[in-house]
């Protein structure tokens, strides 16, 4: 994980920066702040870890080579993009009641102006930036809007990466800054690959949390198509365990993952987000063919799944 371990020093940096300028908030925001914060801190045990949010601009150092400190604050920057769009999705994700919502939709505002204003401290107004961020928000928009509907895992699956597409605005940043805006382009659509992906991971580790909700999830769209279901038929725990335990199902989803990485271009060097994209499919790969595993010895005989299970082959 030299992609997470070469930053962690450049990370305590950013988010002692992101807890000082959450902790000055006006009251009760800076309390619900810090402790939204927290559940996102990388070097935390037991956080939510999400990794290419705040690691993106680091992966571009090689490639860009600006001052560290310039790093450091798109990083910081990107920290407040993801707290911001968390708290979107999550009013989007779940039922919330009336005094949650009145304190985290203000609280996303005071995210959203911190990331806002840290951009506008290195872009003037006249910067092809604001444009590219306007782009990545209407990306963002109708992805969350039409995810459902739309079916995207089925029919162009790399338009799930735009539910993630602001992430973008730091790596945009660091091209812009270097003088490389002919990259934005092609380094864009091979960050949508690693994101694709990350989301299928996301999805595979959530399923169960999804299908409770109804929200869209790339694995249980491959399932619902292998079972030749409509739209209005309902798809219950059951099918999904048979799909994966019983029928392989998530082999073929390991491979569409792999599948859809996307050849490098060779046009910039960005190793560590190649490494973590490549981590994210051996990841699902390596659950997939534990399945496999078990499956077959299931295959062989309850007693000789027993015999494995207790480490006595």
């Amino acid at each position: 994980m030299k992609w997470f371990t070469d930053y962690t020093e450049e990370l305590e940096l950013v988010f002692e920066e992101a807890v000082r300028r959450v902790a000055a908030f006006p009251a009760p925001l800076h309390t619900a702040g810090l402790d939204y914060l927290d559940k996102f801190h990388p070097l935390k045990k037991d956080s939510t870890k999400n990794y290419i949010c705040y690691l993106l601009p680091f992966w571009l150092r090689e490639q860009t080579k600006l001052p560290s400190d310039m790093y450091r604050t798109l990083s910081l920057a990107n920290v407040f993009v993801m707290l911001h769009f968390f708290v979107q999705d999550d009013f989007m994700d779940t039922d919330t009641g009336a005094d949650e919502r009145r304190l985290m939709l203000p609280l996303s505002n005071l995210f959203q102006a911190e990331y806002s204003r840290l951009y506008r401290e290195c872009f003037p107004a006249d910067s092809p930036f604001w444009a590219y961020a306007d782009a990545y928000l209407r990306q963002w928009a109708e992805c969350v809007a039409k995810e459902n509907e739309a079916d995207y895992f089925r029919k162009d699956p790399v338009r799930i990466a735009y539910k993630a597409a602001p992430v973008k605005l730091a790596s945009t940043g660091a091209l812009l800054l270097s003088g490389q805006e002919e990259l934005i382009g092609p380094f864009s659509r091979q960050t949508d690959h690693t994101l694709l992906a990350l989301q299928m991971a996301d999805d595979w580790a959530d399923w169960r949390e999804d299908l409770e909700t109804g929200s869209y999830n790339c694995l249980l769209s491959l399932i619902r198509a292998r079972r030749g279901l409509k739209p209005e038929e309902p798809l219950t725990e059951d099918n999904v365990k048979q799909a994966v335990f019983i029928h392989g199902c998530l082999r073929d989803y390991a491979e569409a993952a792999s599948a859809s990485a996307g050849a490098r271009t060779g046009l910039f060097h960005a190793p560590h987000m190649d490494a973590f994209h490549q981590s994210l499919l051996d990841d699902l790969l390596a659950e997939a063919s534990r399945i496999d595993k078990e499956r077959g010895l299931l295959e062989l005989g309850g007693f000789a799944y027993l015999l494995s299970k207790r480490n006595k082959f």
